[in-house]
């Protein structure tokens, strides 16, 4: 990896004056409000105000409450000289009327600082999640955790459209922190992430870019290194900038995911990351998703599952102020067991239908209905339930 590096600041320092990196352009420009240098947009969002008929996810008589999130943020930025200072500060207010075990304050903060170097652009950053929601559809209980991440890269330019882009991440995952830790979540899912990724773009026009990702990523798990792994994943796709008709992401590729125990079988396979939108005269917009990748099981005797899922979200304006929306969304999680147990795959399922009001260009009210299901041959997995809340937000 050290040679990659090498070489991507050979080729940025090689390439011909007027084929220097393109500046990098003020992030802070678009921001709602400025105070001097400072740039900050701010959000603010009150949503699920309403009733969810299964907060714990049993499969047994499941117990209602009332709840509410306060969801608050900024994004800010600040530019000195040839330096992008930019962040994103996020925190929730989680209320539950009869459960108060289940209330909790979420807390993430991100940093990141660019320099414009005209031949080449490093950038340093990091951010941390104190949070006490369910990281995945596999649990069902909300659980606090705690991740520590650090990162620092370069970007290099080749011509006047292509780019080489190296970066390598550090992340460190604690499900063993505060009072409403779990030691056995801690046990199989505490671990250490290295990520190096060598990336390449080109812009095939204003609006769209080529990109080519290879990453090599090491986890060690705390306390259960027969949970080690290496992988290796190539994912080749396209980059749409908003301003498109069909704006997002969409990558496709091959990861070699290699277990350190010989009592824990290997995965090769497709993995995929799409994400696109598409908006028509501002009156009608779909938005689909679809992953595929694989992630670490609670069950030490299933050590990971491949998760697999695909959704759609479509919004269609009624008048000048009124939108309606409805949504599905299919999640498979198809466990990988070590030797000498069964794996199983099990399956969710949420759909949901909402109305919304606009008030302003930035404030919107809505009330949404979503029906959740998890099926599985294990009794003790499956359940379903009701999802009724309001919600007003500035910003989101």
């Amino acid at each position: 990896m050290n040679r990659l590096l090498i070489l991507a600041v050979t080729l940025g320092l090689a390439a011909p004056g007027v084929a220097r990196a393109q500046a990098v352009s003020d992030p802070g420009a678009d921001a709602r409000l400025h105070f001097g240098p400072l740039g900050v947009t701010p959000r603010v969002a009150l949503r699920n105000i309403g009733f969810d008929t299964n907060i714990f996810n049993a499969s047994g008589t499941p117990e209602r409450d009332f709840t509410t999130t306060l969801a608050t943020g900024a994004d800010s930025w600040v530019r000195l000289g040839r330096s992008y200072f930019s962040g994103k500060t996020s925190v929730d207010w989680v209320y539950f009327q009869k459960n108060a075990s289940q209330r909790s304050v979420n807390l993430s903060q991100e940093g990141r600082v660019d320099i414009d170097l005209l031949r080449l652009v490093p950038r340093a950053g990091g951010g941390f999640l104190n949070s006490r929601q369910r990281p995945n559809d596999e649990f069902d209980l909300r659980i606090q955790q705690r991740q520590l991440v650090m990162f620092g890269g370069v970007a290099v330019p080749i011509g006047v459209k292509a780019a080489i882009d190296v970066e390598h991440r550090q992340q460190d995952f604690d499900y063993a922190v505060g009072k409403f830790g779990d030691a056995l979540v801690a046990t199989a899912l505490n671990r250490e992430s290295r990520t190096t990724t060598v990336a390449g773009h080109l812009e095939l026009s204003p609006l769209t870019t080529l990109t080519v990702r290879a990453d090599r990523r090491l986890d060690r798990f705390e306390f259960t290194p027969a949970r080690n792994s290496d992988s290796y994943r190539v994912m080749p796709g396209l980059e749409f900038q908003p301003s498109a008709v069909v704006s997002g992401s969409a990558f496709v590729g091959f990861r070699k995911f290699r277990t350190l125990s010989p009592e824990t079988p290997d995965f090769s396979g497709v993995v995929a990351a799409v994400k696109l939108k598409f908006v028509a005269l501002d009156v009608f917009r779909i938005v689909g998703e679809v992953t595929r990748d694989v992630e670490y099981s609670l069950d030490l005797e299933e050590s990971f599952f491949v998760s697999t899922a695909a959704g759609v979200e479509v919004t269609q304006a009624v008048g000048l102020y009124w939108d309606v929306v409805g949504r599905v969304r299919r999640h498979g999680l198809a466990y990988r067991p070590t030797i000498g147990h069964d794996g199983r795959v099990d399956r969710a399922w949420q759909t949901g239908v909402g109305l919304g009001r606009r008030l302003g260009e930035q404030m919107r009210v809505g009330l949404d209905v979503d029906y959740v299901q998890r099926d599985s041959v294990l009794a003790s997995r499956a359940f379903d339930g009701f999802r009724v809340g309001g919600s007003v937000s500035y910003g989101y």
